[in-house]
């Protein structure tokens, strides 16, 4: 995906707040008087606070230059503002963004140019690092916003000239992943009420980035809510995503423990889908996922949307966003050779109170019919019916839509 590129020009004037910091920080250091100018000559930084805002002649030509200049103090007797000591260049992207002086005898304070000069310029480089990595994030939860309030049918064609602009391209199948690192309301609450991202949210969104950003159509997104969106293109089975989802995890985790930041996490997921509208609407059955999990204290890291266990938990929201799902496996049943046997065997099974003799009979089949019958729904479904709650969820859900079919 597209970001915009981020200008270095007179970077210098990026850390005009902390200039005086640094000069104050070194000359404590060194014990030597130290001054900072931005590309104009203006003095940004100073050792001697009168200085502050004045202009430094000297900078012009080291500017032009790009070299140290070194001043005796018979050589500045007539120069204005200017000081025995060395000059020397502060580059950024091979460009001069502003002038280092060292004050004093050009004999002794030589030894330190190179290393203040170079902690400077590291600085510049970490600030505009901080800057870009910021910007991407900014762009990134932007765009899903904006994403988020399109809807593919009634507005298409300014959501795919929006994509493309972005390079975000549609009809590629994505799959949709939420990760959760909250283990604390009061961490939510601090997320939700910052409009910035800090220094440990950018480098683990530089992290996250490595891990799943596999080509340009892959993004990640930071949410308000201390949560992180992954839309990923994703061709892959749903055994083999969740082989890599899974050793993605074993890294986060190490990741997140070398920087004492704990390891509770979980990951919620979406089956793919080409269908723009289908990846945005995943974002709410993943978050509603995570809460379920959290609330039940499930302790798997990975949860799917489609859960059984997840599903029956919630049994009480059955309407947001398990219908969904539930209709989701409806289909799969429906869609199946064997299908309307299935469910009529299923329902059967559990009018009379699954128990397998008394519905085989009220089948007229044999008992091991029947097992093979709830066998195939089982394997279909990934549905465990030795389970009363998760048998409860897919009877309500069928029953339901036997009621929409009759009265419609």
């Amino acid at each position: 995906m597209k970001t915009q590129p981020q200008k270095g020009m007179n970077e210098l004037q990026n850390i005009g707040h902390y200039a005086q910091s640094i000069v104050e920080q070194f000359s404590s250091i060194f014990n030597i008087p130290i001054s900072i100018t931005d590309k104009d000559g203006l003095v940004i930084g100073s050792t001697d606070n009168n200085r502050i805002g004045s202009h430094h002649i000297v900078t012009t030509e080291v500017t032009r230059s790009g070299k140290m200049m070194f001043f005796t103090k018979e050589q500045t007797v007539n120069l204005v503002n200017v000081l025995p000591g060395i000059a020397a260049p502060l580059r950024f992207q091979q460009e001069t963004v502003g002038v280092l002086g060292l004050i004093g005898d050009p004999a002794v304070v030589e030894r330190y140019v190179q290393f203040v000069q170079s902690h400077i310029e590291m600085l510049l480089m970490e600030n505009f690092r901080s800057k870009t990595v910021s910007s991407q994030m900014e762009t990134m939860r932007d765009f899903f916003k904006r994403l988020s309030s399109y809807r593919e049918k009634d507005d298409f064609s300014n959501i795919q000239s929006y994509c493309d602009l972005h390079g975000f391209t549609l009809g590629i199948p994505r799959r949709t992943i939420l990760l959760d690192l909250q283990s604390s309301d009061e961490q939510a609450t601090s997320y939700q009420q910052t409009e910035t991202f800090n220094q440990v949210e950018q480098e683990l969104y530089v992290y996250l980035k490595s891990l799943f950003i596999k080509n340009d159509q892959d993004i990640v997104v930071p949410l308000s809510t201390g949560q992180w969106l992954i839309l990923s293109v994703d061709y892959d089975d749903r055994t083999t995503m969740l082989k890599k989802l899974e050793f993605t995890s074993n890294k986060l985790r190490n990741f997140l423990e070398s920087r004492d930041r704990g390891n509770a996490f979980m990951f919620s997921y979406s089956d793919p889908s080409s269908s723009i509208e289908r990846v945005l609407q995943a974002y709410e059955p993943c978050r509603k996922a995570l809460e379920i999990a959290k609330r039940y204290h499930v302790q798997q890291s990975i949860v799917a949307i489609d859960d059984w266990d997840l599903l029956s938990y919630g049994l009480e929201e059955l309407t947001l966003p398990a219908h969904c799902t539930l209709d989701n496996y409806i289909q799969k049943l429906l869609s199946h050779v064997n299908g309307p046997v299935l469910i009529d065997s299923f329902l059967v099974y559990c009018d009379e109170k699954m128990n397998m003799s008394q519905a085989a009979r009220k089948l007229f089949i044999h008992r091991n019919t029947l097992i093979y019958r709830l066998q195939q729904l089982q394997e279909l479904l990934s549905i465990n019916l030795n389970s009363f709650k998760q048998c409860t969820l897919l009877y309500f859900a069928l029953k339901q839509r036997q009621y929409c079919n009759q009265t419609t």
